[in-house]
């Protein structure tokens, strides 16, 4: 992990670090994957080497604050106090104090006296030694023992599997985005989960065949806002190295004067990924889409289009399958057991993580969840001619792509349900591709011809939360719930017992952007690494909050059931 306060740009990374050639090919690996230098937190992957860096970005103090780490050594590079006597408060060393784990080590080029009172006041046995280089002193400093991070996670995960190890036996349910996500986090951790998926990879809400992949427009500043922001730039960074990225970028239209405020608003905040898109005037926007438009709009140059089913086949690909729908789960004296309908076992395994859509609140555990069906139908146009004047795809609250494969892709409905049956809920309407079409802006009604016997298209359920924020955390069952709320509650909520069954679902229409990044929180939690997000940011998607919500307004009983 680094933070940098005034982090230096690729490109003067890059300059500075040719002058060592010896470390030629980390250099330009890292200048590669160098991030924008936006506030926050950043996770940069180098599998080469089996190296992630965490880069926080922003005020020393500030960050340190929000950090969920326990940090084995520290190199403090921050010039003399003299010159930079922000470095050196004591909320900065209270801070490395407080995330230092007992015998982690501390060193730097000063030596002067107050630092040196600052560290041993923070936990810190400190020792002169001499310096390097010009520098006669400097000093080296010691952990004394541990302080547990006292701050609350509501509902606490199982402890790390870290010391299992690449035994760490992991069953991930559901074959969508946030299974492959999964995978993935897991995979680069040297564990390899068993994936359970009876409809087969991508049969759910993440198989159309686009996605597409945008930022999120949050107008305030709020622990869920910060982490639609920094899930945006994690996820892509992360298609960016697959072949199935295609970063046409996205033209968000302004057609209400709100809308047009509400994006000057979000521009306001410096972590906010509309701060890095252009505003254009309606002419301007005309240009960058190639079609014409009488509106302004916010174009977001790196977003784009994924090709889904190449996506979720590169990252799950290798990882075994059991091609069998998981109906239950049953503990037993060694973990858990996977159960199908008629309670034969499919398979065991020491943590189990739902990422099966609306179906994660038919197991026992998540019963309680409120996840709400919602059914999305996405409409595919035959392209007329050959010629496709229209550069990115636009949204307006509804989308239209660019023609790719001679297909151009308009969605889509968004219609709550209040039952789910077999084979309804997945029929192709012609009267929702009527919808789609009556939902295009006025100045694009002749872009596109009218419905016909041409038009195809994919309907499926989506899982959706009453905050619009997705659930990635552990999944506490409703008597641990009742239990814990009987007794005093500390005022960020009670402290649930550790919990072997995770989720990461409810992810709306927007599980591209979503949940690579919250699957990297849990496979982090779960091996007791730094966080790639801002505590407040990491518990944003927590379960337990809305049962925290129910408890604080006085209906727990009637949310339980």
């Amino acid at each position: 992990m680094s933070i940098e306060g005034f982090p230096l740009s690729a490109g003067e990374c890059r300059r500075a670090l040719e002058r060592w050639p010896e470390i030629g090919e980390v250099a330009g690996a890292l200048a590669e994957r160098y991030p924008d230098p936006v506030p926050g937190l950043h996770r940069i992957h180098f599998e080469e080497w089996g190296i992630v860096l965490t880069l926080a970005i922003g005020e020393a103090g500030d960050l340190l604050s929000k950090l969920k780490a326990r940090i084995d050594a520290w190199f403090l590079d921050g010039f003399a106090p003299s010159r930079n006597p922000e470095m050196w408060r004591e909320e900065v060393l209270t801070g490395i104090g407080r995330l230092t784990v007992a015998g982690g080590t501390l060193a730097t080029f000063t030596s002067a006296g107050a630092v040196r009172r600052g560290l041993a006041a923070a936990g810190f046995e400190v020792t002169k030694m001499p310096g390097f280089g010009r520098k006669r002193e400097m000093s080296v400093a010691r952990k004394q023992e541990n302080v547990p991070d006292e701050r609350p996670e509501f509902a606490r995960l199982a402890a790390p599997v870290a010391e299992r190890g690449r035994n760490a036996r992991i069953a991930i349910v559901g074959g969508g985005i946030a299974g492959a996500s999964l995978v993935r986090a897991f995979r680069r951790r040297g564990v390899t989960p068993e994936l359970y998926d009876g409809g087969g990879i991508g049969s759910g809400a993440s198989g159309n065949p686009l996605a597409l992949v945008m930022p999120r427009m949050d107008a305030g500043d709020s622990p869920a806002a910060r982490f639609h922001a920094a899930a945006y730039r994690y996820a892509i960074e992360q298609y960016g190295r697959s072949e199935a990225w295609d970063p046409v970028g996205v033209l968000v239209m302004l057609e209400q004067e709100a809308s047009l405020v509400r994006a000057e608003k979000a521009r306001g905040h410096d972590w906010n990924p509309a701060a890095r898109a252009e505003l254009l005037d309606a002419r301007t926007a005309s240009d960058v889409a190639g079609v014409e438009l009488n509106c302004p709009g916010l174009f977001h140059a790196d977003a784009g289009l994924l090709g889904t089913e190449k996506l979720l086949r590169e990252w799950i690909d290798g990882a075994p399958c059991v091609g069998r729908c998981v109906a239950g789960l049953a503990r037993t004296g060694s973990g858990l057991r996977l159960l199908d309908d008629h309670g034969d076992v499919l398979g065991e395994a020491d943590t189990v993580i739902l990422a099966a859509g609306i179906g994660n609140g038919s197991f026992s555990a998540g019963d309680w969840l409120p996840l709400a069906p919602v059914r999305g139908q996405l409409s595919m146009v035959p392209a007329l001619g050959q010629d496709d004047p229209l550069r990115c795809a636009l949204s307006w609250g509804g989308y239209l792509s660019p023609v790719r494969d001679g297909i151009r892709f308009l969605g889509a409905t968004h219609d709550p349900v209040n039952r789910i049956g077999p084979g309804w809920d997945d029929a192709v309407t012609y009267e929702d591709h009527r919808r789609n079409h009556s939902n295009l802006p006025p100045c694009l009604a002749d872009f596109v011809a009218t419905p016909d016997a041409a038009w195809t298209g994919r309907a499926r359920l989506r899982a959706v939360t009453p905050d619009r924020v997705p659930l990635f955390g552990a999944l506490p069952d409703g008597v641990d719930l009742r239990s814990a709320f009987a007794k005093p509650v500390p005022r960020g909520g009670p402290l649930l017992p550790a919990s072997d069954i995770l989720v990461l679902g409810g992810l709306g229409s927007r599980g591209f952007v979503t949940a690579p990044l919250a699957a990297e929180l849990l496979a982090a939690r779960l091996f007791g690494e730094v966080w790639p997000l801002e505590m407040a940011a990491g518990l944003a998607g927590d379960p337990a909050r809305f049962a925290v919500r129910a408890f604080r307004q006085g209906r727990l009983d009637a949310f339980l059931g």
